[in-house]
């Protein structure tokens, strides 16, 4: 599996809108986090680093280090390719639909659109909402994942757990024709100006003074692609981190209150097949799973949310305790920005349950190790 999937799939209660039901105690913003991150960015070479700390259900602190590109410091500004946090957002923007009776969650997508692929095949009558934002639709993540280049189902729908980015491009396409609509104004009109946040489905109408340059895991920096990425459901998802923290933190207050409330965090498919607990005291290992657009992981004490994304050369991550209202946004322009963010947090948070399952992980210490090598 390659380190972008598991990122991206991997990674894949008690809140109210004023407290929370186990207040934890407080992480200060240390005072010397200008060097944690130059450190994060040396041990895993990354250009740059946007990190924003939520505590309660709000922003508690920031901090911006590295370059954007090249002499061009990061800043609250710097639009990261967060890639597959995308989904995220798609998965919100179903879920508001859903809430306001445009769509069910569980009628099939064939009513509107049948991918070319898959139109032989009865099974696709079986794709719903629900099933392609839970990850239960058979599919690979890509067409290029199959040796033809042609999606097909490898187990019935709504079986079992797969990780598949085309199922939301499927989507997308189911939205788009019900509401009669692009599926970037979609989006607009039903997620970003709502929730007061700006954001790029692709970096299509971006500034590319904002737009950070892709570092690969080479440590060389190469171009900015501003007019490479078409609008995407599942991928190339352009956010600032103070932006996504603020889409973050209205999705988690519609959790709480709104019409589609306990959506985005109730587990409908587990994945401890995929994500196998490996800490020393198994006591302390998570269910984890994954709900409609989120990955989850639920402690004794704690109940995650988070999602991932991850490509050549950027990485995200973003995650939220719904029993404590904590939670991280944090984005690395740089092939090895998974090694980097995971350095910050253990360092700035050691004593976080998530961020500690992650790293007990065979395949994130796999991933992590070559990286290390690579700069030795």
């Amino acid at each position: 599996m390659t380190s972008r999937i598991l990122l991206a799939g991997l990674l894949a209660g008690g809140l109210t809108a004023t407290a929370f039901a186990q207040p934890q105690p407080a992480v200060e913003r240390p005072a010397d986090i200008d060097a944690l991150i130059e450190e994060a960015l040396t041990l895993y070479p990354s250009a740059g680093l946007a990190i924003i700390r939520i505590e309660d259900g709000d922003k508690s602190w920031s901090a911006y280090g590295g370059e954007q590109g090249p002499g061009v410091p990061v800043s609250e500004d710097t639009l990261f390719n967060t890639a597959s946090i995308a989904k995220t957002l798609t998965a919100e923007l179903t879920l508001r639909l859903a809430a306001a009776g445009a769509i069910d969650l569980d009628e099939p997508i064939s009513s509107e659109y049948v991918h070319p692929d898959l139109a032989d095949d009865p099974r696709h009558q079986h794709l719903t909402p629900a099933i392609i934002l839970s990850h239960q639709t058979g599919l690979k993540n890509w067409a290029y994942a199959y040796d033809d280049d042609t999606l097909a189902f490898t187990y019935d729908p709504g079986t079992d757990y797969s990780y598949s980015g085309a199922a939301y491009e499927m989507l997308a396409e189911f939205l788009s024709r019900r509401m009669d609509a692009p599926f970037e104004q979609l989006m607009q009109s039903w997620v970003l100006e709502p929730l007061n946040a700006e954001a790029y489905l692709g970096a299509g109408g971006a500034s590319e003074a904002r737009l950070t340059t892709p570092m690969g895991h080479d440590r060389a920096y190469g171009e900015i692609r501003s007019g490479d990425f078409a609008p995407s459901a599942a991928d190339n998802l352009f956010v600032t981190a103070d932006d996504y923290s603020t889409l973050l933190l209205g999705m988690m207050e519609a959790e709480a209150h709104g019409p589609m409330a306990g959506a985005r965090g109730t587990q409908q498919v587990s994945t401890a097949d995929e994500a196998p607990c490996m800490l020393e005291d198994q006591s302390q290992c998570p269910l984890n799973g994954h709900t409609l657009g989120w990955s989850v992981s639920r402690f004794e004490d704690a109940h995650f949310i988070f999602h991932g994304g991850s490509d050549w050369a950027e990485n995200a991550l973003a995650f939220y305790d719904m029993e404590s209202g904590d939670g991280y946004v944090v984005m690395v322009n740089g092939g090895n920005g998974l090694g980097s963010f995971l350095h910050l947090i253990t360092v700035v948070d050691p004593d976080n349950s998530l961020i500690s399952t992650l790293m007990s992980m065979p395949q994130i210490q796999g991933a992590l190790s070559q990286m290390r090598a690579s700069v030795e």
